[in-house]
């Protein structure tokens, strides 16, 4: 007999709703955890089953979902989905700083048009990408002293900067903005960043002190104007006739260089090139980089990076989760992978509550990925079609209609850095069997990555959430707390 529809489970109070807030904000992973983990001791296949969890943050009722088959209900099940709005969850914390027209604040049915057009113009960049972004990486890297150490993530948010500026404030033919400009925008991105995350949501402006999210909205009017001229000047990719379709492209370059993007790119990047050059698994004589410069199968070399890729989107999603607000009842499902003992009652979420997609946790389900749902499986992906495990993507960049426009470019700048740091960015090499000698080469000491980082990449399984909490912070991106020392040889 079917079972009666559940609200998710929790009762946090008002009081405790501002305790849940800060909780949140310094590590979902921890916050989600130790929720689950509580219901654990009364009935531990809730833990197992991932069910929604009931929270309270900045006092609004939420539904924290972390179930594989949850979040592609709520992304991809259009009877689902057409009850959410992205638009309503993010008012506050988004439409402010991101003004329309916005892409990722509209719904259906404008969403689907202004995605059809925006696709349209992405496709103008396939072009420009792969060489323009080989030169900067090349460039970036080998301005590093050989056997110099680096912090990997600030170098690789630095050299995100220069990536996304360069794609984005130029003109398609590699003529890009002024030095001078591009600083500007990334100065005053940072600016609207901590405005946009502040915990301080009020706009305060005296002659002594403004709060930071008064400097944020200040940033934001400047960077308007500034790419406003930039695109009546021609410096962007995109080819506009009419004032709306300029100002649409103008109010599109606000999200493609904020900070927010840059650092989500660091973060992927952080995580691809330690997974390249630094783990080991079961042979740990040979990192990854060594396994695959020595593929002689151009067709197999190219399926191992794109499964490198997917695998470290999977685990070490840049972003831990998305909001929608429900603009009617919806009712998830108990997961189709779940024995008939251990399923759930399906779970209701009620109108006007917010439900937090939790990528992390969905893309590491059990469910769905087995006993290897923890772990880093840098080959999982290379034969997909040999199992319903494998064939399954993480959530990195959403799914369904809302997937986010920039997939295919950023998937091209990853394994373009990966290619040029191998020496596997030209057809030549690619096509002549062995690959030319790596340009170059990172260095980094196993023993020396925290045990909460490791985590976040999963090469070690079953450490605390708390660990977790303490060596990688998470919002507004993932990324480690502390340096991650990497020696630069070319």
């Amino acid at each position: 007999m079917p079972q009666a529809p559940v609200l998710p489970h929790g009762s946090p109070t008002t009081f405790a709703g501002l305790s849940e807030t800060f909780s949140f904000h310094a590590s979902p992973e921890s916050f989600i955890s130790s929720r689950v983990l509580a219901f654990q001791k009364s009935d531990p296949a809730l833990a197992r089953s991932r069910t929604p969890i009931h929270a309270k943050i900045l006092n609004r009722n939420v539904a924290v979902i972390s179930s594989y088959d949850h979040v592609r209900q709520i992304l991809c099940d259009e009877a689902v989905a057409s009850n959410l709005s992205s638009g309503k969850a993010y008012d506050e914390l988004m439409a402010p700083f991101f003004p329309p027209p916005n892409l990722l604040l509209l719904d259906a049915p404008e969403h689907q048009q202004q995605k059809f057009n925006w696709q349209e113009r992405m496709k103008t960049l396939e072009s420009i990408v792969c060489a323009t972004v080989s030169k900067i990486v090349l460039d970036h890297l080998c301005e590093i002293q050989s056997g110099s150490s680096i912090d990997l993530y600030e170098s690789m948010k630095s050299l995100s900067w220069k990536i996304l500026l360069s794609i984005f404030l130029s003109d398609g033919k590699g003529e890009r903005s002024e030095a001078s400009t591009r600083e500007t925008v990334e100065a005053l991105q940072e600016d609207l960043l901590r405005g946009q995350f502040s915990l301080f949501p009020i706009s305060v402006n005296t002659r002594f002190w403004r709060s930071p999210r008064s400097k944020g909205l200040e940033a934001r009017r400047r960077l308007e104007s500034l790419l406003a001229s930039e695109v009546n000047q021609g410096a962007c990719p995109f080819a506009t006739n009419t004032g709306r379709e300029r100002q649409d492209v103008a109010s599109h370059l606000l999200l493609f260089t904020s900070s927010l993007a840059v650092k989500a790119l660091a973060s992927l990047l952080t995580a691809l090139l330690l997974n390249l050059y630094v783990f080991r698994g079961k042979a740990p004589e040979s990192a990854l980089s060594d396994r695959i410069r020595a593929m002689d199968d151009r067709a197999l070399r190219s399926k191992y990076l794109k499964s490198l890729v997917l695998e470290t989107e999977r685990l070490s999603p840049p972003v831990v989760g998305i909001m929608r607000r429900t603009t009617q009842e919806i009712v998830l499902d108990s997961s189709e992978n779940c024995s008939q003992e251990q399923s759930p009652a399906p779970t209701m979420i009620p109108k006007d509550w917010d439900g937090w997609i939790y990528f992390v946790g969905a893309a590491r389900d059990p469910a769905t990925f087995g006993g290897t749902a923890e772990a880093f499986v840098p080959d999982r992906y290379v034969n997909s079609e040999s199992s319903r495990e494998r064939q399954q993507e993480g959530f990195a960049f959403g799914a369904g209609a809302k997937g986010c426009l920039g997939r295919d470019l950023i998937r091209s700048v990853a394994a373009t850095v990966v290619e040029t740091c191998l020496g596997l960015d030209s057809e030549r090499s690619l096509s002549q069997g062995p690959a030319q000698p790596p340009r170059v080469k990172l260095v980094g000491n196993l023993s020396q990555i925290p045990s909460g980082v490791q985590a976040w990449l999963g090469w070690q399984q079953d450490v605390a959430p708390e660990q977790w909490a303490k060596d990688i912070k998470q919002l507004p991106t993932q990324r480690p707390r502390k340096p991650i020392l990497v020696q630069v040889l070319h």
